[in-house]
């Protein structure tokens, strides 16, 4: 499949996880798109920004997890804020049967091209804006990954009612974050409404509490309860 042409164009670039290594096609210049008038037009409408365009650093490391944890074979999964792919990309070499997901329609498309390069095919890929979680017909998934998408405190709130209404009981929600101080409120927050939260360093290796390897990647493990009360959705 061809990419849409973005400002700055499309590079090349090879990410290497673990012992494996990605062929990844991402925006040569993700700075670029703060001066399209589309994307100024999009910020003043609804606080748009074009996240997706950036390989964060922090999806290095989780997909490094993702590739070395022992998912059973063909387990669904949704990806949240799926940027360019590099994690869902990784949950599908791992075995996993990816659905990628993002509120912006040009990230799906490098998504699953990034998946096509790789030679592993994603299982579908759904629009999908958290401040309106109701309007998504999705199901519900054994498992949710996302990758450095605790960085607004105001959002923790809607991510909560994404996993309210997508994460299936008893299932697991794995969030990759950079070392943030976001991450402690989200923690707070997710207790709360009745998930456990336990954080798992880079290594895969138990973290005492939300303090700890602050300024340094940290992966939040969300569980949910099959006990655990359901909002009503519409």
């Amino acid at each position: 499949m061809s990419l849409p042409e973005i400002p700055g164009g499309w590079s090349t670039t090879d990410v290497s996880v673990g012992t494996r290594k990605f062929q990844l096609q991402i925006p040569a210049s993700p700075d670029a798109f703060l001066d399209d008038p589309l994307v100024q037009q999009a910020n003043a409408e609804s606080d748009y920004m074009p996240y997706w365009a950036y390989l964060w650093p922090a999806s290095r490391d989780m997909a490094a997890l993702v590739v070395d944890e022992q998912w059973p074979d063909g387990t669904e999964a949704l990806e949240l804020g799926s940027g360019i792919g590099l994690v869902g990309i990784a949950a599908l070499a791992a075995g996993l049967r990816v659905t990628f997901s993002d509120y912006d329609a040009t990230s799906l498309s490098v998504a699953t091209h990034n998946a096509e390069l790789n030679g592993v095919k994603t299982t579908a890929a759904a629009l999908l804006d958290w401040r309106n979680p109701e309007a998504s017909t999705l199901e519900r998934f054994p498992v949710i990954l996302g990758c450095d998408v605790l960085y607004e405190v105001p959002l923790h709130g809607h991510l909560l009612n994404v996993l309210d209404r997508h994460l299936a009981d008893n299932g697991v929600c794995w969030l990759g974050d950079p070392g943030r101080a976001a991450l402690g409120p989200f923690c707070d927050l997710a207790s709360s409404r009745g998930y456990s939260v336990k954080l798992r360093n880079a290594s895969g290796l138990p973290l005492a509490d939300d303090a700890s390897n602050e300024g340094a990647f940290r992966l939040a493990v969300v569980h949910r309860h099959e006990s655990q009360e359901r909002p009503a959705t519409k």
